[in-house]
């Protein structure tokens, strides 16, 4: 308002903002009236780097291991979004919390996600991610539960309740807010 109570101005009502669902840039309409003259002037800028988020997470409460020596792939996925584009996601990924043991499984370590389309030979002979489509903003991998039949502790799978934390970084050196899963391993 310019002049005080004179009528000539008003405050159009703002609409929900879909800037965190849709892009980084912020669209302005700024109005003069002058008169019976009306001039609109659009503008658009970056609001700066949105920090990305993990919408949802796509994995089983509970695995039963096989009674054998054996491997059974579990595919674990977290659908990731970034406002800035899913191309400035740097990495997205979860650590496994042994609840009972009160310790970290793989060394404290990430267990990355993949969002390759499974077009890459992560181990060897020919374990892929399980990913399904390359970029499309779903980060994929299949973690490897081993059979109660092993007897080489490099090759077991502790069993017990874990707390999964997922979390994505971008480009831009950001993080998501953590997304928690439970899951208990028979």
């Amino acid at each position: 308002m310019i002049i005080y109570m004179d009528g000539k101005y008003r405050k159009i009502l703002n609409i929900l903002n879909p800037l965190n669902d849709h892009t980084g840039n912020v669209f302005v309409d700024y109005n003069a009236i002058f008169g019976d003259e009306i001039i609109t002037i659009e503008d658009t800028f970056m609001f700066g780097n949105i920090i990305p988020r993990i919408e949802s997470v796509s994995a089983p409460d509970t695995i039963t291991r096989s009674s054998d020596a054996t491997v059974s792939l579990y595919l674990i996925s977290a659908q990731v979004f970034d406002a800035d584009g899913i191309e400035t996601i740097k990495w997205a990924g979860f650590t496994s919390f042994h609840i009972e043991g009160d310790s970290l499984m793989n060394n404290g370590n990430y267990i990355y996600l993949y969002d390759d389309g499974s077009d890459e030979i992560l181990y060897e002979p020919n374990i892929t991610s399980g990913d399904s489509i390359r970029g499309d903003g779903t980060f994929s991998f299949r973690i490897p539960v081993y059979g109660t039949g092993f007897t080489d502790p490099s090759f077991q799978t502790r069993a017990g309740t874990f707390n999964w934390r997922f979390l994505t970084q971008d480009l831009a050196n950001e993080y998501s807010q953590i997304y928690e899963h439970e899951i208990v391993i028979q």
